[in-house]
């Protein structure tokens, strides 16, 4: 490249796999074959095209790929989270699967699942797939971190997406979700016209934006009710059955509990009940209990005082199908669908399901 005047682009103009070979003093053959981790290549150019890439934010438009090779770019489905962290069950993968074939698939698109885009730490993300303009609309699958960069990415990319959660800091956010708030809120509410007062909570997504929503409901019905919150009767649990067990078992320590919320949405009964028995607690006897639900008509805890259903596959079935209009022309975004949960104390024809859980691996 000696001898060669070259004009780096400006930061509004796209960088190409070409200005990358030329900033690296290489092929763009070379630069390809970086990208697509082939061999050939030796370790100290890698490294130096490596490093150029991650300076100047460069991703390959895969979407141009598509064009040459005469496809269209698919409706690409991401996680929002680790699966080590939030694990995505997969009874719900298949809903969702069956769900977007239904809306998309049966009219002749792609789709596409990013099962892993933390693979390798990428810097991009859960929004790689539109960054990497392969996603002509984009699903996103699961809780919105509180510190979430990607979904600002996503939002202000102008690609049609719809996620499965909101966020504070991003209200014109494009979501289809359940009020957590609410449902915190009419669970600690039932327990106080029960003439409870020491109400422990469980909760889950400890940094997550529902985890936040849970104790602003609690803490509202509590302040109603002229009770000060007492942080000591708040834990946050992830999906493993002993840390659930382990919690449930400090909280019910303390004799003037009479009442729990299990608003973890784990639907893990047999931690629960591990718990309460660890504490020498009978539910239904000496202390009630008001589980979380994200199966209509479903008990997790058959002893339970009451039951608050979630329907997150059911707003999440109109989200996609408004995404699906958004990405038709058909409506214009972004996307707001919000459900209020359902307190429910007995069930319907007398007749009692088994949740199909939404987190965690199936029992």
């Amino acid at each position: 490249m000696t001898g060669t005047s070259f004009k780096k682009p400006s930061t509004r103009q796209r960088w190409t796999i070409y200005d990358i070979a030329r900033e690296a003093g290489v092929t763009a053959k070379t630069v390809s074959r970086v990208l697509n981790a082939k061999g050939g290549v030796s370790q100290e150019t890698r490294d130096r095209i490596q490093e150029i890439i991650r300076r100047v934010g460069y991703h390959p438009h895969i979407a141009a790929r598509s064009l040459r090779g005469n496809r269209n770019a698919c409706i690409g489905i991401t996680l929002s989270a680790p699966m080590d962290i939030i694990p995505v069950s997969q009874h719900f993968f298949i809903w969702l699967f069956e769900h977007l074939y239904r809306t998309f698939g049966i009219r002749g698109e792609y789709v596409c699942f990013d099962v892993n885009p933390y693979f390798g730490g990428s810097s991009s993300g859960y929004s790689r797939g539109v960054l990497e303009h392969l996603f002509k609309a984009c699903v996103i699958a699961g809780p919105l971190a509180l510190d979430d960069k990607d979904i600002f990415q996503i939002h202000e990319s102008g690609v049609p997406y719809i996620a499965m959660g909101r966020l504070e800091t991003l209200p014109e956010c494009s979501c289809a979700t359940v009020d957590y708030e609410e449902g915190a809120y009419i669970s600690t509410c039932f327990l106080l016209e029960r003439g409870h007062r020491r109400i422990a909570m469980l909760k889950g997504f400890e940094g997550f934006f529902p985890s936040v929503e849970r104790s602003r409901g609690y803490g509202r019905a509590l302040q109603e009710a002229g009770i000060e919150v007492d942080e000591a009767l708040i834990r946050s649990v992830d999906f493993e059955t002993r840390n659930i067990s382990n919690m449930v078992h400090r909280l019910l320590a303390d004799s003037r509990v009479t009442a729990l919320i299990d608003c973890s949405a784990t639907e893990d009964s047999s931690g629960l009940r591990e718990g309460m028995r660890r504490a020498g607690r009978v539910p239904g006897k000496d202390i009630e209990v008001v589980a979380w639900t994200y199966s209509e008509n479903g008990a997790v805890l058959s002893e339970a005082a009451a039951h608050v259903w979630l329907p997150v596959r059911e707003v999440a079935a109109e989200g996609i199908e408004q995404l699906a209009a958004w990405t038709h022309g058909k409506r214009k975004g972004p996307i707001r669908v919000v459900y209020r949960p359902v307190l429910f104390t007995t069930w319907a024809n007398g007749e009692v399901s088994r949740p199909k859980r939404l987190f965690g691996s199936l029992e």
